[in-house]
């Protein structure tokens, strides 16, 4: 399997991972009724990836290692966009 591949799969856990704690956190209660629609229609899809990457003997390090790429990014994102805010 090609190595974006295991990129594009570690974003769709880190999803997985963040749609429903960002639900309990309250921070979907602005959202549009579409964009939730897609979250709660994103979630099976994101719990199938892993289920496949579970049983399909994949190499869960280097989805994990990306996975930790994506979250370090998804974390400078976050702070550019709270310090840039007035």
């Amino acid at each position: 399997m090609p190595g974006y591949s295991y990129f594009a799969l570690s974003v769709i856990c880190l999803l997985t991972f963040y749609i429903p704690l960002f639900w309990a956190l309250g921070e979907f209660k602005d959202t549009s009724r579409n964009m939730k629609r897609f979250f709660i229609g994103f979630m099976p899809v994101g719990l199938g990836c892993i289920a496949w990457i579970e049983f399909g003997g994949l190499d869960w390090s280097r989805v994990l290692s990306n996975l930790a790429y994506a979250a370090f990014g998804s974390l400078i994102l976050a702070l550019i966009h709270k310090f840039s805010q007035p």
